[in-house]
């Protein structure tokens, strides 16, 4: 574990595998970077956390990738881009709002967003596949590090967020476990999704 117990990558890739995760990296964060021109996009290589953040200073966006998430061997490409598209969401994916930071948008909200909004602007008619791909990377890397979380609690079961991911790519409404998800970490969740 590292700091704010994100935990970090336990296996190391080849220096080739390594090199080509950092070009991919870089490739997704320029696609996005200029897909959203209002976020900067940054990439700490050399972090082992397996871990991705949106951040705000002052009234500078931010999205921010560490190195162990990308060389995680459980994440592909796709993975990595609905990563990006999550974190971007928690910028653009308007409400609901993290009502304990009501400056960014809601997990389910950006999980939302970024199947309905963000991967279909990088990665057009491929969007539903790649989406539908990566959030079933994104479960499974949710699963593992849980495990390794014993004491921090995610706002969103395994299987909620994958149907969220799922309605955002193939175009559906907000399934009904994002408004229970909400409700529970919210008193006014009254009208949302409706």
């Amino acid at each position: 574990m590292s700091f704010l117990n994100w935990p970090v990558e336990q296996n190391e890739l080849s220096q080739r595998a390594r090199q080509r995760r950092q070009a991919l990296a870089l490739t997704l964060l320029n696609q996005f970077a200029q897909a959203f021109p209002e976020i900067t996009y940054e990439l700490f290589w050399e972090s082992p956390s397996v871990n991705a953040q949106a951040w705000r200073l002052g009234s500078d966006r931010y999205v921010r990738v560490y190195g162990g998430l990308v060389r995680h061997q459980a994440i592909t490409k796709c993975g990595i881009a609905l990563m990006l598209a999550h974190e971007t969401g928690h910028h653009l994916g308007g409400p609901p709002c993290d009502p304990a930071m009501p400056w960014l948008t809601w997990q389910g909200q950006a999980d939302y967003w970024a199947a309905s909004v963000a991967m279909p602007r990088i990665w057009g008619s491929r969007a539903c596949e790649a989406t539908l791909r990566a959030a079933r990377e994104i479960v499974e890397l949710q699963k593992m590090v849980a495990s390794q979380i014993e004491d921090d609690e995610f706002d969103l079961s395994p299987d909620c967020r994958y149907r969220i991911l799922r309605s955002g790519a193939l175009g559906q409404g907000m399934p009904s476990c994002a408004l229970e998800a909400f409700a529970l970490i919210s008193d006014d969740s009254h009208g949302l999704y409706e």
